[in-house]
């Protein structure tokens, strides 16, 4: 019985060497497999897409010069609207000075006026008493 199983190893064992040689050179002779691809003619080009493609044979050089072009015109823009802007004239007329709020009436918080409004206690108290409205 000894026997027996001695000889199942060993028939295991190179079964198991002949799966590995098959393995590698399954994996060498697809390695050496080329599917490039390139057995295709070039397009014949005409019109405008000729003399374009004249200058710039390959996608990505014919990528680069579109977007160099459009680079191109916005640093143009840039430059023009730099040098053509000129300063704005405020036409407007002077703000009028509004007069303290005597009247009880509470100046808006961003107002000038509002400095002064907290300046007296009893505009103060007007103030909180209206938070708690």
């Amino acid at each position: 019985e000894k026997r027996t199983f001695t000889m199942t190893f060993a028939i295991a064992r190179t079964a198991l060497f002949a799966a590995r040689r098959q393995a590698a050179t399954t994996a060498t002779q697809q390695a050496k497999r080329r599917m490039g691809g390139s057995s295709a003619p070039a397009p014949e080009w005409t019109g405008i897409d000729k003399i374009v493609r004249d200058k710039f044979p390959q996608d990505d050089q014919l990528a680069a010069a579109i977007i160099g072009g459009y680079f191109g015109l916005f640093i143009l823009y840039k430059i023009k609207s730099a040098f053509s802007s000129a300063p704005a004239v405020d036409d407007s007329p002077a703000p009028v000075a509004v007069a303290s709020s005597a009247s009880g009436a509470i100046p808006d918080v961003d107002s000038e006026d509002f400095g002064t409004f907290l300046e007296s206690e009893e505009n103060v108290m007007k103030l909180v008493d209206s938070f708690e409205k």
